[in-house]
């Protein structure tokens, strides 16, 4: 047996055990799950927990535990007329005050505020293991999140496309081909803009397959600054307000369609959530490498 096999068998079997703590963490919520606790149901120490929970999710555990607490909390807050001290209590909070302390801490607002507003936006939700495929690298754990976004305006250049589920896609032939048309645009404008954003608008499609709006695109704060280029050649959109599921996609933008893929089969039919027709978006940040095994995008898709 090779080095290399044999780091490749470690690094398996720390990823199984990894996936356990998150299998057990999602289905105890309701308990204190303090790091002894964690470390007992794995192989490690507590050291080494959150050592190796920290290179396999980007995240510690104290904070991962907390932000699914508090998140199951705020869907709780809304979904419900609990008294505020009681859902603390459920959720292994020692106190209203405890409680509502973190909820600000990671919601910016109060849970009192938060259940007036109505709106499910900042909530984690589960790590969870990509399904492993044929032809592809193991890309590690997804992350999904639920936000409210309030509409925005873009300015950019769009085209029909045909999406990964048309008879004939033509959507990797395309949609490049967007995107160097705007940097050149930006480039003649002289504008800059430190993140990108890419608009699949289906709210048109009137068929399964047919043909649909991308928008390669970038969110300026200042729009005057366009009417002043008055050779612009850049459209605007208004993506209106809308609640989305963001999936983290990990490695090359190539594999985009196998986390979607994930994400429709697997996630969203197990989550108590339903997709809408609307706006999907695509949010890259300003030196996003395409073709990297370390570039990290987020797909935001429409629910309810």
């Amino acid at each position: 047996m090779t080095a290399n096999t044999k780091t490749a068998i470690r690094s398996a079997n720390g990823h199984s055990r990894i996936r356990k703590v998150l299998s057990y963490i999602d289905t105890h919520l309701h308990q204190p799950l303090s790091l002894d606790e964690l470390a007992d149901h794995s192989c490690w120490s507590r050291w080494q927990l959150q050592r190796v929970f920290q290179a396999e999710t980007g995240l510690s555990v104290a904070a991962y535990v907390r932000e699914l607490k508090l998140s199951a909390a705020a869907e709780r807050l809304i979904d419900s007329s609990e008294r505020v001290i009681d859902i603390a209590f459920t959720f292994g909070f020692a106190s209203e005050v405890a409680f509502s302390r973190s909820f600000k801490q990671m919601f910016g607002v109060s849970p009192r505020v938060y259940r007036a507003l109505g709106k499910r936006t900042g909530l984690r939700k589960p790590i969870v293991d990509l399904p492993a495929r044929e032809a592809l690298p193991r890309l590690g754990f997804a992350e999904v999140k639920v936000e409210s976004k309030e509409a925005f305006l873009i300015h950019g250049v769009h085209s029909e496309i045909r999406g990964l589920f048309a008879s004939e896609p033509d959507f990797q032939r395309k949609v490049p081909l967007l995107w160097r048309k705007l940097e050149a645009e930006l480039t003649a404008l002289d504008l800059q803009c430190n993140s990108s954003i890419g608009v699949v608008d289906v709210t048109q499609a009137s068929s399964e397959g047919s043909p649909i709006q991308y928008w390669a695109g970038v969110a300026l704060q200042r729009a005057a600054t366009l009417e002043r280029k008055r050779t612009s050649q850049l459209d605007t959109l208004t993506v209106p307000s809308q609640t989305y599921a963001v999936i983290s996609h990990r490695g090359p933008i190539e594999f985009l369609p196998a986390t979607l893929e994930w994400f429709l089969l697997h996630w969203l039919p197990e989550s108590g959530y339903k997709g809408v027709e609307g706006y999907e978006l695509e949010c890259y940040s300003e030196n996003y490498q395409a073709d990297s095994m370390q570039a990290v995008m987020q797909y935001w898709v429409p629910i309810s």
